[in-house]
């Protein structure tokens, strides 16, 4: 299959014809691996793309948003401890 890359936006790409991406069950992800003959592009749909924070300010405040929001469940009731490293969630 011969596909043209087009100008989309400040970009360039191409268009994934739809029998494509039915085949592929429609994904709504997809990695790009660049490989020594071209590109590869394989779909990652179901899976959690996570990535470590880039540096000690990140960690802390996801640390911080955490414990706001734990501390924010205990004061309004949906969450009590039950023991020393222990909690219960109620729904």
């Amino acid at each position: 299959m011969i596909i043209n890359i087009r100008k989309i936006g400040n970009s360039q790409g191409i268009i994934i014809p739809k029998y494509v991406l039915q085949e592929l069950g429609y994904p709504k992800t997809v990695e790009i691996t660049p490989t020594k003959d071209g590109i590869f592009i394989s779909p990652i749909a179901g899976k959690n793309v996570r990535r470590k924070p880039r540096n000690k300010d990140e960690t802390d405040g996801f640390y911080d948003l955490m414990k706001s929001k734990i501390e924010n469940n205990i004061a309004i009731g949906k969450t009590i401890w039950i023991g020393n490293r222990e909690m219960e969630r109620r729904i």
